[in-house]
């Protein structure tokens, strides 16, 4: 069942917006066209019947607020539409957990703009603010 984002930018350049494209490609959206992504792609042969939310819909959708909050740029307008279905059951070889970044599969981008190296150090340099643990 897709996600589907579109949103609108006051002043973002033609680099930042081959970024944007490139780094939700990179997670598994499609481009429909201008600023509209869909999750997953049209046709998307999927292993498991479930999004993989933990490693592809949050990352991309925290990239993207990084972007707007970094870049100062104006977010005039988004939608966000949902018609998903998301978990994990091992014992039904179903849905992923939380990956390490060099553990997440990501895909070939249509636009190459942002470096796949570039975007796993990016996810695995997130960190939890607390120390947990041992």
């Amino acid at each position: 069942m897709p996600i589907v984002f579109t949103f609108d930018i006051k002043g973002a350049q033609p680099t930042e917006h081959n970024q944007i494209q490139s780094f939700f490609e990179r997670f598994g959206w499609e481009n429909l066209g201008g600023s509209a992504y869909r999750y997953p792609r049209l046709g998307a042969e999927q292993e498991n019947p479930v999004e993989d939310w933990f490693n592809h819909v949050i990352p991309a959708m925290m990239l993207f607020r990084s972007y707007v909050l970094d870049s100062q740029r104006e977010l005039t307008k988004y939608t966000l539409d949902i018609q998903s279905s998301s978990g994990m059951n091992p014992e039904r070889k179903l849905g992923s957990p939380p990956l390490p970044s060099e553990e997440m599969v990501l895909y070939a981008a249509n636009n190459t703009q942002f470096g796949e190296a570039k975007l796993r150090t990016w996810i695995g340099e997130i960190e939890y603010p607390y120390k947990v643990g041992n």
